[in-house]
């Protein structure tokens, strides 16, 4: 008898978890986000080779409803590259490198493609396209060089001592685009990659702009030789991140509705108004006419 009393209470409980569960609301405010991932480079040194760096970091986002909203990341990035890498003569050659270090920062507009809801199994899984604004701030002192192919070509001397010549800024500004996919695991948990594609507004990343020129003298056993290095035509430089990460949902549940003395509910309102109107009867529906 016991066993049948507990049972039934189960049961109880159970239905009334369930009605429970159907009159709440789950509102997906936003995310927060850790990702990790690779970045690298595409400018005038070493242009037809990329060379990748470790980069980290971590977002917020606040949604405006299911399908978009605003998002603000930092990344912790690193770009670089070396013309020893290239098969391009010219660059060979010339034997630039650099390397910088940032602190990345960006504001975009994200939009999803479907409409994700976390926790819906038919819309838990959707691509997404970011535009916006960012900003570089660098972290320490950068590294540029250049070097020879041999030894034997030691030393070098730099006629133009002010190279390279860069802004009194270490600060860049960019606009990044950004595409990837998000996939829920849970109604919590994300798990998403994504790809950002910066341009930046400087063309001084590698510390070598568009026309600027480099002068190297190697002094030989039989004399000297001049060389010029022109930075390319190919505009502003470029950089790019892939990464992939796990984000969780600021999800809020609305429960049910509390009802106040004095006040109803808009649905029980409602309600009360479809019951309480008075239904025909059969008498009524019979019509006699007077004579």
């Amino acid at each position: 008898m016991l066993k049948q009393f507990y049972f039934f209470c189960f049961l109880i409980g159970m239905t009334h978890l369930s009605q429970a569960q159907h009159l709440q609301l789950m509102e997906n405010r936003g995310e927060i986000g850790l990702f990790a991932g690779q970045s690298s480079y595409r400018g005038d040194i070493a242009p037809d080779n990329f060379k990748f760096y470790n980069s980290y970091g971590a977002f917020y986002k606040k949604n405006f409803n299911d399908y978009g909203g605003v998002r603000l990341n930092y990344e912790k990035i690193r770009i670089g590259s070396e013309d020893s890498l290239s098969m391009n003569p010219y660059a060979i050659q010339r034997n630039f490198f650099f390397s910088r270090d940032f602190h990345d920062i960006s504001l975009l507009g994200e939009f999803n493609f479907t409409r994700f809801l976390p926790g819906n199994k038919s819309y838990r899984f959707t691509p997404y396209l970011g535009i916006g604004v960012g900003y570089l701030f660098e972290t320490k002192a950068s590294n540029f060089g250049m070097d020879s192919l041999s030894t034997i070509l030691r030393p070098l001397q730099i006629d133009s001592v002010i190279f390279p010549i860069v802004g009194s800024s270490k600060g860049v500004v960019y606009l990044p685009v950004q595409i990837g996919f998000k996939y829920n695991l849970t109604r919590r948990w994300n798990f998403f990659a994504e790809a950002m594609y910066r341009f930046a507004l400087s063309d001084e990343l590698d510390f070598f702009s568009d026309g600027q020129f480099m002068v190297q003298t190697q002094k030989l056993a039989t004399g000297s030789d001049v060389y010029k290095y022109q930075g390319s035509r190919s505009g502003k430089d470029q950089f790019f991140s892939v990464k992939g990460g796990i984000s969780y949902n600021l999800i809020k549940i609305y429960g049910e509705e509390k009802w106040k003395p004095g006040k109803r509910s808009l649905m029980n309102r409602l309600k009360g108004e479809e019951t309480g109107q008075a239904k025909p009867g059969f008498f009524s529906r019979l019509k006699f006419k007077r004579k």
